[in-house]
């Protein structure tokens, strides 16, 4: 069978950055998506991209379809992912692309087939990493007997918002000091008078992880920043217990802040500060204990 994939990079400038639009553009028209199992091209309906799209039946055994950037990622960010499809009544409804930045997997999207073919539909935003391979896998895995999965197209869109950081805040001397760290996932701090909902993890030094969640709220001067969370981890606290924690922040420094940073928690207690989140504080890892 003939395979084909086309590949369209729409640069405005030599490589990517912040203040650059690119697009990578892949579908089945020159051999660049990679098939595994059983696929069959088709011309069949209509808004397929390039020349045909291709198609795997559902039930038995795996059919995956990896379609690859053809050149490594220039610039840490977030990438949009995009795909197109042929809708249908025998498509699936849940079709799975699942995102990879190098061997790295980031996540994954789901789509309904039978509804909006023929146009560029996006289904998410990831980080990617500079000098990876950005890959894109779309499987019939899960997809019943009696209907099919479609790989038509997918690119990827450079995202000009500001990539957003972890927040680390280190109690009791931190993670790997015999204290702990509490990581706010892609947190960004409110602004004065105004209070954000927090979500991440907690890294003690016996290299436990709990799940945290919670609200932090700066003072309308900007001097002082409360978190109050509620993390939970059955392994290491108990089934259905959960410990919670007050810490208090001073952002422009001791001065005039009308409190030491501390965290006041029912578990862990002691002085607290602002730390960088480096590539171990920020993994969350598979085992939670």
């Amino acid at each position: 069978m003939k395979w084909g994939s086309a590949l369209a990079i729409l640069m405005m400038v030599f490589g990517l950055s912040a203040q650059a639009h690119g697009e990578v553009v892949l579908d089945t028209d020159n051999n660049l998506a990679v098939f595994t199992g059983t696929w069959t091209r088709s011309t069949s309906g209509v808004g397929f991209y390039g020349t045909d799209y291709a198609f795997a039946q559902g039930g038995g055994s795996a059919d995956t379809a990896r379609f690859t950037t053809q050149i490594p990622i220039t610039s840490t960010g977030n990438w949009c992912i995009q795909a197109r499809w042929v809708a249908g009544t025998n498509r699936t409804t849940a079709a799975q692309y699942q995102v990879f930045d190098g061997s790295t997997f980031r996540s994954t999207f789901t789509v309904n087939q039978q509804v909006n073919g023929a146009a560029w539909r996006q289904l998410g935003c990831v980080k990617l990493s500079a000098g990876n391979t950005g890959a894109v896998q779309v499987s019939d895995t899960g997809v019943s007997a009696t209907s099919v999965v479609v790989a038509d197209a997918v690119r990827w869109v450079w995202d000009e918002r500001p990539l957003l950081q972890d927040l680390c805040v280190a109690v009791g001397g931190g993670f790997g000091k015999g204290g702990e760290t509490f990581v706010g996932k892609e947190f960004t701090s409110p602004t004065a008078g105004t209070c954000k909902p927090w979500s991440g993890v907690v890294k003690a030094g016996t290299t436990v992880v709990l799940t945290s969640t919670g609200a932090a709220c700066l003072s309308n001067d900007g001097v002082l920043l409360t978190i109050v969370l509620q993390s939970m981890n059955h392994e290491f606290l108990g089934s259905g217990a959960s410990m919670t924690d007050q810490i208090e922040l001073c952002p422009k420094g001791p001065s005039g802040c009308p409190v030491a940073q501390a965290d006041s928690g029912s578990f862990f207690n002691g002085t607290a500060a602002v730390v960088t989140c480096t590539a171990t504080l920020s993994t969350i890892p598979s085992m939670h204990n």
